[in-house]
């Protein structure tokens, strides 16, 4: 019975917990509030978020992603690991996302989320026709090797290959030699039947004009029949225009052609008293004051131009009889009148007076400057400038400013300077600087140097020349004495070996030319050979041999030989195949059917045959002895039991088809009507 009670008890706490949890259907600020004022706070768990729903906690296990880097760790208050930012290298630290230095130079290292990864650089690709790439030693990516080998020769890629046919050029493209016909010019329009000189790659047009049994050139003027056309010739054939007229004026009215002329003129110039006037020129006028002239047929005036006044000018007037103002100028002054500029007579001899604009204005007059020494400047009675007393004063005479002063000494010079005697050594000429030991003659004031050569009782002047005994030397008197040197030989060419001094002369001359075979040859001259594949010359006085020149041979010459009794290598052309020769650029037989084989360079050069596409529906066969397959035309076609030969019709109920045999099989095609509005019967497929 007090089991029961406990039961009973306890099922009344759970129905009282529930009623209390169904009235705390409460959310407010992110908390849940019971109905009697509790307070429930959400889970703190980092890995577990909880949201409130309908006054109750809801909570969602959070799925962390694994970190991907070495080292991750958990940050305080997280729930998921997470990388460590950046990386450490050797004791050196690299941001996130910062390159990483490597040592493999043909990989590139970032730091990325803790870890350090390393990817091979990245490569430009290369081109499609790149068929064996290669890794350069040293290099990280591979490359192509370029151009083209031909003819034992290396050409670069896209560059020019020698053709062995002037009408085509050769160019190294993507590794090989392709040869294309040379442009040609394109021929004008009308340019009917072209052709090709020999020896030429081009057409031509043959062009010009055949006119009155003469032949003129394209474009070339032709004598015309009529003065007033002009005649070319264009395109092959003659045309003629009328020629080109100069324009008239606008105002003229009646234009007419004089006989005999092509071009019609104008009528110009004026009439007016029974005068003719030229067009544009001038006509006497009537009024003094005004310029007449014809203009476009008609006498035009104007009034004359006159000049402009000065600006001062207040009261301008027209004098009787002139046709332009004028400005009474000048000024009236003591009953006289002046010119405007003029000078006017000034009552104080210390002015200046002149006429300036109607007015007279004076100035004092302009003084010269005084010299800068002039200490005590002084005026003269009746005179208006001040004045500098000038001069010296000296052994009871007075000498004018910069003038010379007698001087007691010979050797000396004096002048008055700045009120001044002053005096200075006179000057002397230089001596020259070979001159050792100068002296001064008595009674002169400059030392002189004593010049020239006492030589076998005679004297010589200065750089004169002194007679030598030795007629190989020249002497001449060089600063008082006497110097000789060995005259001047011209130079010997440099081939000159054993040069000798003829008996009697001073210089040395070399022996040229060359003796050979008991005779004489010039320098430079040629010289017989002994053997005919030689040619010789006297060079530098010695007989010199060189093999003839003789004409390259083709690069593609493998086996050159020379012929006997002549002197230059020769190319055997054709070829040699199976106990048979073969001309140059002859067919030769194949034993594989799928290859044409040609004597090309000396060589047998095969390529292989291109097939011809067959249509679908064939049944494909390779006859014996054959390359290409080809399509069975005797097995004809079998319909509805009865059998039909190859190209036969083959009857069929639609008449909009039409049927036949064709390579064993039964082909159809649609009948092509024309559009029509007529009846079309049941049985026919067009109207």
């Amino acid at each position: 019975m007090r089991s029961g009670g406990l039961v009973l008890g306890a099922i009344l706490v759970f129905l009282v917990a529930v009623v209390s949890a169904g009235r705390a259907k409460k959310c407010k600020d992110g908390k849940v509030y019971g109905s009697f004022g509790q307070e429930y706070d959400a889970p703190k768990n980092p890995c577990k978020p909880c949201t409130c729903r309908n006054g109750r906690w809801k909570c969602v296990t959070i799925d962390c992603p694994k970190p991907n880097c070495d080292n991750p760790y958990k940050p305080p208050g997280k729930c998921c690991k997470e990388c460590k930012p950046g990386c450490e290298i050797d004791g050196k630290k690299y941001n996130d996302g910062e390159d990483v230095p490597s040592d493999n130079k043909c990989e590139v290292c970032k730091c990325l989320k803790g870890t350090v990864e390393c990817n091979p650089t990245g490569c430009p690709p290369l081109p499609s026709y790149c068929e064996k790439p290669y890794t350069p030693t040293g290099k990280c990516c591979p490359e192509c090797k370029t151009g083209c080998d031909y003819s034992d020769t290396h050409y670069d890629e896209d560059g020019n290959v020698p053709s062995d046919n002037k009408c085509k050029t050769c160019k190294c493209i993507k590794g090989k030699v392709e040869c294309y016909p040379v442009e040609c010019p394109p021929l004008p329009s009308f340019c009917e039947k072209p052709y090709t000189p020999p020896g030429q790659c081009c057409p031509e047009c043959k062009t010009g004009c055949d006119y009155n049994d003469k032949h003129y050139d394209e474009d070339g003027n032709v004598p015309s029949d009529n003065k007033c056309k002009t005649c070319k010739c264009i395109k092959g054939k003659v045309e003629c225009y009328p020629i080109g007229c100069p324009p008239l004026p606008s105002y003229c009215e009646k234009p007419y052609t004089p006989p005999g002329q092509c071009c019609p003129e104008c009528k110009t110039g004026c009439d007016y008293n029974d005068k003719h006037y030229d067009e544009d020129g001038n006509v006497p006028s009537d009024n003094k004051c005004k310029t007449c002239k014809c203009i476009k047929g008609k006498v035009e005036c104007y009034p004359v131009e006159c000049p402009p006044l000065p600006s001062y000018c207040e009261k301008p007037y027209t004098p009787p009889g002139q046709c332009c103002p004028e400005c009474k100028t000048g000024c009236d002054y003591n009953d006289k009148h002046y010119d405007e500029d003029g000078n006017v007579p000034s009552d104080y001899k210390c002015k200046t007076c002149k006429c300036i604009k109607g007015k007279v204005k004076c100035h004092p007059i302009g003084c010269p400057p005084l010299p800068s020494y002039c200490e005590k400047p002084y005026k003269p009675p009746g005179q208006c400038c001040p004045e500098c007393k000038t001069g010296c004063d000296y052994n009871d005479k007075h000498y004018d400013e910069d003038g010379n002063v007698p001087s007691d000494n010979k050797c000396k010079t004096c002048k008055c300077i700045k009120g001044k005697v002053d005096c200075y050594p006179i000057g002397c000429p230089p001596l020259p600087s070979y001159c050792e030991k100068p002296y001064t003659p008595p009674g002169q004031c400059c030392p002189e140097c004593k010049t020239g050569c006492d030589y076998n009782d005679h004297h010589y002047d200065e750089d004169g020349n002194v007679p030598s005994d030795n007629k190989c030397k020249t002497c001449k008197c060089i600063k008082g004495k006497v110097e000789c040197y060995p005259i001047g030989c011209p130079p010997l060419p440099s081939y000159c070996e054993k040069p000798y001094t003829p008996p009697g002369q001073c210089c040395p001359e070399c022996k040229t030319g060359c003796d050979y075979n008991d005779k004489h040859y010039d320098e430079d001259g040629n010289v017989p050979s002994d053997n005919k594949c030689k040619t010789c010359k006297c060079i530098k006085g010695k007989v010199e041999c060189y093999p003839i020149g003789c004409p390259p041979l083709p690069s593609y010459c493998e086996k050159p030989y020379t012929p006997p009794g002549q002197c230059c290598p020769e190319c055997k052309t054709g070829c040699g195949y199976k106990d048979k020769e073969y001309a140059e650029d002859d067919s030769v037989p194949s034993e594989n059917p799928c290859e044409v084989c040609k004597c090309v360079k000396g060589k047998v050069e095969c390529a292989v045959i291109d097939c011809p596409e067959l249509p679908p529906y064939c049944e494909k066969y390779t006859p014996p002895g054959k390359c290409c397959p080809e399509c069975k035309t005797d097995s004809g076609c079998e319909l509805n039991g009865k059998k039909y030969a190859e190209g036969e019709k083959v009857p069929t109920p639609n008449p909009c088809k039409i049927c036949s045999c064709q390579f064993g099989k039964i082909n159809c095609k649609d009948v092509k009507c024309k559009q029509c509005d007529a009846y079309k019967p049941p049985d026919k497929c067009c109207c």
